[in-house]
């Protein structure tokens, strides 16, 4: 039975001053705006899981420990027993000991599990009063935890000492043999190579050249991954990033349980993004957390593993779980849509195509004498008639979503009957033209400005608009003149910044 994280918890770790994430057992993608704490969540497991007490020390608990609950704690009651704790908790299920079995846990449970806790030393207790009482902005980072520098390849050879011990894990006599042979190759390289310039230290000195023997460089220290005898520390980052995924993916499910990946985006190539993806969506075991910017990840991945950081309810990310089978698969095979930037606005204005997109910033300023951004809104040409599929994902995140639309000849049908089931939303309106004589954007367009639209297209200019949307739409912004805005979606820029 494969062991994964039932639940994270985090308490004044980082932004998260009470956090919680239920994952799925298998994908999990984290997704969210800049400073969201994606990375930290990564972290956080990485931090717990490796049981590494010098890792928090590298970090340093002034970058770990909750900023909101320092200025708290200064600004309030500066005494010994309100020392906030840095907590991060991680419930287990699987195939554990009674040694991670018990109650010890902010959630009073009889659980498996592992936890991390940074709390003042009672050791130091004395210490910490008399420091709190001399010095009014003093918080005892130093005496709850050391902070430590980290070496620029430590992530690397974290990696590889790992991964060597993943897959020697059932085999301890072979580990033996590996280190027996590799101390007798640095005597032999002492006894022979160094021979030569040990011999020409003047006699009567004591010192000999060798090889250090301390445990920082054991054999561990020293083994590389090579990939067509070139070490993956020689590799671009990209590259390091495939292999490192590879080799996890290869182990999950066995003597690795839980993967993380960070942005993989960042350092591939589009066909090697791909790649990875596939890798990743064949993978049939271990738990994975993958944090994104990236829609193509996100999307054929499937949504329903998305999990949206900065969007909380009850201090939990929303999730897409919900998501109806049907949306989840067609977004997995539709072109890439922009569902990173959906899902993680409040406010958007989704458009049916590229000539109403290119025209609604402008529309925009004219109405509000400012641009969208301003107002936290965004505009999406979604390229097609699946606005409903967007809706469904609108309602699970509670996001405010204006959908401008041709009523296309017939508005009962095309904009009132099809979106029947998100009238009881009140985060979501539909906006379009009354007059079905007016059935598309440009004919509404061409009737509200008339002589700019004779003056740029000719006598047909209508009949040029709607058979050149695309060119008509630069050309109506390529120009200074001002342009009336259609009422509906003057109507929709208006009730999307309330």
């Amino acid at each position: 039975m494969s062991s994964i994280i039932t639940k994270i918890k985090l308490i004044n770790y980082k932004r998260f001053e009470n956090y919680t994430i239920e994952p799925k057992s298998h994908i999990n993608i984290l997704i969210g705006d800049n400073e969201s704490g994606k990375s930290s969540i990564l972290e956080a497991i990485d931090i717990v899981a490796s049981g590494n007490v010098r890792r928090v020390e590298t970090l340093g608990l002034d970058r770990l420990i909750n900023a909101s609950s320092v200025q708290a704690f200064n600004s309030g009651q500066r005494t010994y027993d309100n020392l906030p704790k840095m907590i991060i908790e991680l419930y287990l299920q699987g195939d554990y000991g009674y040694n991670v079995n018990g109650k010890n846990n902010t959630d009073g449970i009889t659980c498996d599990g592992i936890r991390l806790v940074c709390e003042p030393n009672p050791d130091y207790q004395n210490e910490i009063i008399e420091s709190l009482r001399e010095q009014k902005d003093y918080f005892p980072y130093d005496i709850l935890i050391d902070s430590a520098s980290m070496n620029s390849d430590y992530a690397t050879n974290d990696f590889i000492k790992r991964t060597y011990f993943q897959y020697t894990e059932d085999d301890v006599k072979e580990r033996a043999v590996h280190k027996s042979k590799y101390r007798q190759m640095k005597d032999n390289f002492r006894t022979t190579s160094l021979q030569g310039l040990n011999d020409r230290i003047p006699s009567g000195k004591n010192y000999t050249f060798g090889l250090k023997a301390s445990s920082t460089v054991s054999l561990e220290e020293n083994l590389m991954i090579y990939e067509n005898e070139i070490g993956i520390d020689s590799k671009g980052t990209g590259k390091q990033v495939f292999i490192k995924t590879d080799f996890a993916l290869e182990r999950s499910g066995r003597n690795m349980d839980v993967i993380l990946i960070e942005e993989p985006e960042n350092h591939l190539s589009h066909v090697n993004l791909r790649k990875l993806i596939q890798r990743v969506s064949r993978a049939q075991n271990g738990q994975l957390f993958i944090t994104t910017h990236n829609s193509l990840i996100s999307t054929r991945l499937e949504l329903r593993n998305l999990l949206i950081m900065g969007k909380e309810v009850k201090g939990n990310p929303v999730s897409l779980q919900k998501l109806g089978e049907s949306t989840a698969k067609y977004f997995m095979k539709a072109p890439v849509a922009n569902i990173v930037e959906f899902v993680t606005s409040n406010k958007v204005v989704l458009v049916e195509g590229p000539s109403e997109y290119m025209l609604f910033e402008k529309f925009y300023i004219t109405t509000t004498a400012h641009e969208p951004e301003q107002d936290h809104v965004h505009i999406i040409d979604i390229r097609g008639l699946s606005f409903k599929r967007y809706l469904e994902i609108a309602h699970l995140i509670q996001s405010k979503v204006a959908v401008v639309t041709d009523n296309d000849g017939n508005k009962q049908r095309n904009c009132v009957d099809k979106y029947a089931d998100f009238t009881g939303d009140a985060n979501i309106q539909v906006f379009n033209e009354d007059d079905n004589e007016k059935r598309t954007f440009e004919i509404v367009l061409y009737n509200g400005n008339k002589t700019l639209c004779d003056r740029l297209f000719g006598e047909e200019a209508l009949d040029y608009m709607l058979k050149n949307k695309t060119e008509a739409a630069f050309s109506l912004l390529d120009q200074d003149e001002d342009i009336v805005v259609p009422g509906y979606i003057q109507g929709a820029i208006e009730w999307i910044r309330k």
